[in-house]
């Protein structure tokens, strides 16, 4: 695989998007944790919960773009002449 094609399959549409799912899913974990952690008790637990929620968050939306990822159709590559495979 050429550097050309490398940077392609690096920065594709289906892993920008799971890294956006995975930003979101974690500040939305890190909202909610410490508004919950802050009724409970307080500030200092509510930025413990912010830290696990946003953990959490990110790791099931990292595991759901994943897969979503892998159902993406992938672009078929067409041999060049001259070159094997």
């Amino acid at each position: 695989m050429n550097p050309d094609e490398q940077r392609q399959a690096g920065f594709g549409l289906p892993r920008v998007l799971s890294a956006l799912l995975t930003l979101l899913a974690a500040l939305a974990g890190l909202v909610y944790s410490y508004d919950f952690g802050v009724q409970i008790g307080g500030p200092l637990v509510g930025v413990v919960l912010a830290l696990n929620g946003a953990l959490f968050c990110s790791i099931v939306a990292g595991a759901l773009a994943d897969r979503l990822r892998r159902a993406w159709p992938q672009p078929t590559r067409q041999p060049q002449p001259g070159r094997p495979g």
